[in-house]
């Protein structure tokens, strides 16, 4: 309820500051303070029921049923995941330096004319010329086929690398980078489920402040019910019933933009854990236990970033070492087996032979050193990027410490309030019956009670997720999850 510019001042932003601190996407944390304010219905005699969520419109979950829902089928889980089968297929990719090769060729081919070597013709062309008879013409063999008229070939080859290069230097790096990947993904399950806390606390924050919202409705109509008595009786003037459906009015628009900002969580939650969910009440919530290690532990170098860009660096060095060896020869062994339907000379069909080949690259255009330079820049810029995520990790670490132990502070305070508030309000109405205080003292009284149960519930809120966030600065979200879900204490 609003009767000063300051006070309506000061508990205007009160929603809009909590949905800006605990959005878990920078689209909600640029949340404009200064957008237009929904016009608040008229003043009746009936409570409003502008912002109660639709019963059954969603599935109602706990903290951890939507931390599970999103680690198993969130949208941007599986992508991460699919990224991660990609890199997985280049350890395979790089293994074919080492696996045999298999060509089989088949061919059918029909000349106009006959290919043959007769050497019977040709003895008898030799005699003919120097006039000498064969002494042993059977001797002579008979017409030997080249090329028939319709022939068929077929080819089967094998080649076996014996050493190569690529097999020797690359399947480490392929395999560091699967790993990177694989951590990669896991991060992106762990922001995932940061997201959905923050969100989802979100939600429960402003569950909170709609209800003190609607208390504040309930108060204020009681006021202008009071207000209407006592001018129909002549113990007051106008103004003070204009004064009581002025906050009557201000407390719904102010229940409307909280029932906005509801509805507009409510989707994201979605979107993040990937059905329609909602909820449960802040008080039904028994929210999962986080594991949050010591700082003796280094825990912000166990996170899944920085083992990531370890990964990656390691990654790059073996590329590197490849390139400094890429010269080395490439020894393969290989097996053919011919199959011929003209005999030839040979007399046989089929052959087979057997090799071993050795090629040594002298100079290829200048293309390995290229690749050296390139992947000496990538090496330096993983090594820059893993010092960065070091960093990172450790400032989000320290940072989540100290906000968890600033959000504990404000919560007690705000609670302090919350109860002196009340006590303050029922001493004032008290009074207010006895004819000893003023109804700009009353509604001053509930005005502050309004603001102080709403700070309380944005203090609560933001003290769970601070909690959530040094769990996340730690990496074990996920690991405090599959813990609850194993029942061990």
């Amino acid at each position: 309820m609003f009767i000063r510019i300051a006070a309506g001042s000061a508990r205007r932003p009160l929603s809009l500051v909590l949905l800006a601190a605990l959005s878990p996407l920078g689209a909600l944390a640029q949340a404009p303070a200064d957008a237009p304010r929904a016009v608040g219905p008229a003043p009746s005699a009936q409570p409003a029921t502008v912002g109660a969520p639709a019963p059954g419109a969603q599935r109602t979950v706990t903290l951890h049923e939507a931390l599970s829902l999103a680690a198993v089928q969130s949208p941007d889980v599986a992508a991460a995941r699919a990224q991660s089968a990609v890199a997985a297929a280049g350890v395979r990719r790089a293994w074919t330096a080492w696996q045999p090769e298999l060509t089989v060729g088949a061919q059918y081919v029909h000349a106009s004319a006959e290919a043959q070597l007769d050497l019977g013709s040709f003895v008898g062309l030799v005699a003919g010329v120097f006039q000498l008879l064969p002494v042993n013409p059977q001797l002579v063999p008979e017409p030997v086929v080249i090329t028939a008229r319709n022939s068929q070939y077929a080819t089967a080859q094998i080649s076996q690398p014996l050493f190569t290069p690529a097999g020797v230097f690359l399947l480490g790096p392929a395999k560091a980078g699967a790993e990177a990947a694989e951590l990669g993904a896991l991060e992106a399950r762990e922001q995932v489920l940061l997201a959905v806390a923050r969100t989802y606390l979100g939600i429960q924050g402003i569950q909170q402040m709609m209800d003190a919202a609607r208390e504040a409705e309930s108060v204020a109509l009681q006021r202008e019910g009071e207000a209407k008595a006592q001018l129909g009786a002549g113990m007051t003037v106008e103004a003070a019933l204009l004064r009581a459906q002025s906050e009557t009015a201000q407390a719904r628009v102010q229940l409307a933009q909280l029932s906005g900002q509801y509805a507009q969580l409510v989707a994201l939650l979605g979107a993040l854990v990937g059905e329609p969910v909602q909820p449960a009440p802040f008080e039904a919530t028994g929210g999962p236990q986080w594991l949050t290690p010591s700082e003796d532990q280094s825990p912000w170098e166990d996170t899944y970033a920085v083992r990531s860009a370890s990964l990656a660096v390691k990654a790059n060095e073996g590329k590197v070492t490849y390139d400094l060896f890429s010269w080395l020869p490439s020894v393969v062994a290989q097996a053919r087996g011919l199959y011929n339907s003209n005999a030839g000379f040979t007399g046989q069909n089929t052959t087979y032979e057997i090799s071993v080949a050795a090629s040594m690259p002298l100079y290829d255009r200048g293309q390995r050193y290229a690749a050296l330079a390139e992947d000496r820049a990538r090496l330096a810029q993983a090594k820059a990027q893993y010092e960065s995520a070091r960093a990172r990790a450790h400032a989000n670490w320290v940072a989540a410490r100290a906000n968890i132990q600033a959000a504990e502070a404000a919560l007690a305070q705000a609670e302090s309030q919350a109860q002196l508030a009340a006590r303050v309000q029922k001493q004032v109405a008290a009074a207010f019956r006895a004819g000893m205080s003023t109804s700009l003292e009353m509604s001053d009284a509930d005005t502050r009670r309004f603001l102080a149960a709403s700070a309380a519930a944005q203090a609560r809120a933001t003290l769970e997720i601070r909690r959530v966030e040094l769990a996340g600065a730690a990496g074990r979200i996920a690991a405090s999850l599959e813990q609850a879900e194993q029942g061990k204490p």
